[in-house]
Order: C-alpha cells, then sequence, then structure tokens
C-alpha cells in the first residue's frame, strides 16, 4: 500500500515553490555524456564568445526542462501516494541558463480531471525562473494522480 496525498487532496489553484538548485558547468558535461548533444552553444566557449545570442556556454533546454521536472517531483508528485508523470506542453525556453545560475520553479495546478475510479490527472502551470527571478522557461505538465478509490492506496 502506498501512503501519501491521493488526487481528492490537491485543488485547482493551489501553489507550490521549490528550493534553488545551482546549475554547474559540470551538469552541463555530464548532461552531454548522456545525451551525446554536443551543439557547440553547450560546449565551446569560443563560439559562444561571437555568438550574438548567448553570453557565455549554455544549458541544454531539456536539461533545464529535467531540472524543472525534478522540481515538480519533489513538490508535487513525491509526497503523492502514487504518481507518474503524463507529459509537458506549452514548453518555452524564453531566457539562457549559465553555469552558476540559480534556478528555483514555481507552479500552480489548473486543472484536475478525474479520469476514473482510480486515477485523476492535475495540470500544472510551471515557471522556472533564475536568481535574478527571470523566467528561463515556461510549460504546462499534466501528472497523473491515484484517487483514494484506488486499491493501492486504500487502507
Amino acid at each position: 500500500m502506498y501512503e501519501g496525498r491521493t488526487f481528492q487532496d490537491y485543488e485547482i489553484g493551489e501553489r507550490f515553490e521549490s528550493e534553488g538548485r545551482t546549475v554547474t558547468e559540470a551538469d552541463i558535461r555530464m548532461f552531454v555524456g548522456a545525451t551525446g548533444s554536443t551543439h557547440p552553444a553547450h560546449v565551446d566557449h569560443e563560439y559562444c564568445a561571437d555568438h550574438p545570442l548567448v553570453d557565455g556556454v549554455v544549458a541544454h533546454g531539456t536539461l533545464t526542462l529535467a531540472v524543472t521536472d525534478g522540481f515538480l517531483s519533489d513538490e508535487v508528485t513525491t509526497p503523492a501516494a502514487l504518481a507518474l508523470n503524463y507529459g509537458h506542453e506549452n514548453v518555452r525556453y524564453v531566457e539562457p541558463v549559465y553555469p552558476g545560475d540559480t534556478l528555483s520553479a514555481a507552479m500552480e495546478i489548473i486543472e484536475t480531471d478525474q479520469r476514473s475510479e482510480e486515477w485523476g490527472s492535475l495540470t500544472l502551470d510551471v515557471e522556472l525562473a533564475n536568481q535574478d527571478d527571470d523566467a528561463v522557461l515556461t510549460e504546462t505538465q499534466t501528472v497523473i494522480v491515484a484517487t483514494s478509490e484506488n486499491e493501492s492506496v486504500r487502507d
């Protein structure tokens, strides 16, 4: 049996704030190793020095999305009795993320949908910001959460 919040415990308008996490060049290098994505914007300081849109090596957009997903997991799905990520929509990388930037997320439930007797979904607006409170990523994320009627969470 799983313990924690069930679908019925979440409400539209409920907000969550994450702690901060500082992105390092090591994070970027590890992401390169994990994905094989070696675009020069992420690995070549000379290329970035001449690039008109960045001020240095930048984190991959999908790395920042992964950090965002970790924040949502910590704040929303880990406290749930049983939950899974269902998907990301409208992901926008609105500003570059540089090594040394400290990121945090603000998340708000904007929709709930009981999909069956045992499962419901929560849709959240998510904004990832840097230490200057500048938005660097925005998205809508949906997670699936067990209802109180789900056999896996019943007493």
